[in-house]
C-alpha cells in the first residue's frame, strides 16, 4: 500500500468526479487520516459517432486492441491524440481510425523518401 498510497495525481473522466473521486477523498481521509492524492486531472470522454458516451453497457465501445490489429498502432494512437483537444470530449469511430491509417502511411512514405534521398 505504501507504494501506491498516497499518490500525487488522480487522472479520471469528469463524469465521475462527484460520484467516485469525492468519495475516495472523503473515505480515505476519514479512515486513514490523509488525502489520497494531491491533484485531480480531468479529461474529456470518448464518445461514439452519435455523441453518446462509450460504455460497455451500451455496447458501443471500440476495442483498441482490435483497431491496432486492423489499422496499426500508429493509426490508433494518432486518432486518439490528434482527434481531440485537451479537456474536451472526442468522437471516435472506426472510420476515423482508418483515416489516420492513411495519414500515417503518407508520413511513413515521406520519411522513407527523405531517407533514400539524403
Amino acid at each position: 500500500m505504501k507504494t501506491f498510497h498516497p499518490t500525487t495525481v488522480m487522472e479520471t473522466g469528469y463524469d465521475i468526479l462527484f460520484f467516485w473521486v469525492a468519495r475516495m477523498i472523503l473515505m480515505t481521509t476519514y479512515t486513514l487520516g490523509q488525502v489520497p492524492f494531491e491533484t485531480v486531472y480531468l479529461h474529456g470522454l470518448v464518445r461514439d459517432e452519435q455523441g453518446r458516451k462509450m460504455s460497455k453497457s451500451l455496447g458501443n465501445i471500440i476495442n483498441p486492441l482490435d483497431m491496432i490489429d486492423k489499422y496499426g498502432t500508429d493509426a490508433t494512437r494518432l486518432s486518439l491524440l490528434l482527434g481531440s483537444t485537451p479537456g474536451n470530449d472526442m468522437k471516435l469511430s472506426e472510420e476515423k481510425i482508418g483515416g489516420f491509417r492513411n495519414f500515417a502511411n503518407k508520413l511513413w512514405n515521406v520519411a522513407r523518401f527523405i531517407e533514400m534521398t539524403v
